[in-house]
């Protein structure tokens, strides 16, 4: 296992973490991301469960697992969740400029994601 295995699998940690939080808390996964369910609809928690719950955490479970255990393609897996981290940081550098959303927190998640991305992407440098 190389250093960027390790910093693939830390960051495959970290997002599974965060997925099975939301999947217990969703009430936190809606204030992690400054979004509340339309008044009146029931099914917002189930959205956080499902999308930022069980979804992220099934998705960098399972690069995790391929990286572990070293299956074929294990690399790619990790870079796909890398390029998904790597797209929302360009979608949310972009909209600071056309939407005018400039905040530290926004900004710190510029970087956070764009890190995060790198680190899943990292394991194809050795590839």
């Amino acid at each position: 296992m190389t250093i960027f295995d390790i910093l693939a699998l830390t960051a495959c940690a970290v997002g599974a973490g965060l997925g099975g939080y939301a999947f217990i808390n969703p009430g936190w996964a809606s204030r992690l991301v400054r979004l509340v369910p339309m008044e009146g609809k029931k099914e917002g928690p189930s959205e956080f469960r499902a999308t930022l719950g069980l979804l992220f955490f099934g998705a960098h479970a399972f690069a995790a697992w391929a990286l572990v255990t070293s299956q074929a393609g294990a690399d790619m897996a990790a870079a796909t969740l890398g390029a998904a981290w790597l797209g929302s940081s360009v979608g949310r550098a972009v909209s600071l400029f056309v939407d005018n959303t400039v905040s530290r927190l926004n900004v710190f998640n510029v970087f956070f994601e764009f890190t995060f991305g790198c680190a899943l992407f990292s394991p194809l440098l050795l590839a």
